[in-house]
């Protein structure tokens, strides 16, 4: 006999080898397939559960392109890739949010470009 835990999960019974056992256990990791954190099938996710690394993008650094562009090659600090972060760019000076190109280069790299060459950026990885 199992019992029905928080989120509707089920837990069997030590020794449980009844008729219930393997719906229950098909049913459980459906759910864990299913689940979002929205607090009604799952525990909800916190602010707390979001991991925030910042990088300097400086003003001084912005190489010359075709078109009246500058772009950077950034490094992502630590163990981040390219594909496992959300990024936003912010003006060092303002904070306001800027929508700057990007271009992929590899797993660490990207050139950020703009077409103010005077412009200090902050980029924000989220994981």
């Amino acid at each position: 006999m199992s019992t029905t835990l928080s989120y509707g999960f089920k837990k069997p019974a030590n020794g449980d080898r009844g008729t219930t056992f393997f719906p229950d256990l098909a049913d459980d990791i459906q759910q864990l397939n299913d689940h979002t954190h929205n607090g009604t099938n799952s525990a909800a996710l916190t602010i707390q559960a979001v991991a925030i690394t910042t990088a300097s993008i400086p003003s001084g650094s912005w190489v010359a392109t075709s078109g009246g562009t500058y772009r950077q090659l950034v490094t992502l600090p630590g163990t981040l890739t390219y594909d496992t972060v959300a990024m936003e760019f912010r003006l060092t000076a303002s904070k306001n949010i800027v929508y700057p190109s990007i271009e992929y280069v590899s797993s660490t790299t990207y050139y950020v470009y703009t077409n103010d060459n005077s412009l200090a950026m902050t980029a924000i990885y989220t994981t």
